[in-house]
């Protein structure tokens, strides 16, 4: 299911239009229809974070809808935090290795909007 899809159906669940998803959650209607078209291919953290207040549905679950984060870099960036949260980043971290760092640290910060 796409993210667009995703939001789609969960507004629907409560009865809402458009317009009332809008409206809940601080997002212009144009946007809302943008991203359940599709058009709107990678909506900020922020807006997942409006909408997803709004629909009553977790955050991640925004996030793994819009391919932002999924199981697997929520485990590993877990796993990175705990096996090294008195260290500093390592210098010999592979490129895939950083990318789910960044993932995660994006995830984090993301919560704090």
């Amino acid at each position: 299911m796409s993210l667009g899809e995703y939001i789609a159906a969960k507004r629907k669940e409560k009865g809402w239009s458009q317009r009332d998803l809008a409206t809940a959650s601080n997002i212009s209607n144009a946007e809302i229809s943008r991203l359940e078209s599709g058009k709107r291919k990678e909506p900020s953290p922020s807006v997942l974070k409006e909408i997803a207040k709004a629909l009553g549905v977790p955050f991640e679950e925004l996030l793994q809808a819009a391919g932002i984060l999924d199981d697997y870099y929520i485990e590993k960036g877990r796993e990175f935090v705990a096996a090294r949260s008195d260290q500093p980043i390592p210098d010999d971290l592979t490129e895939e290795e950083l990318a789910e760092v960044k993932k995660f640290i994006d995830y984090i910060i993301s919560k704090r909007k």
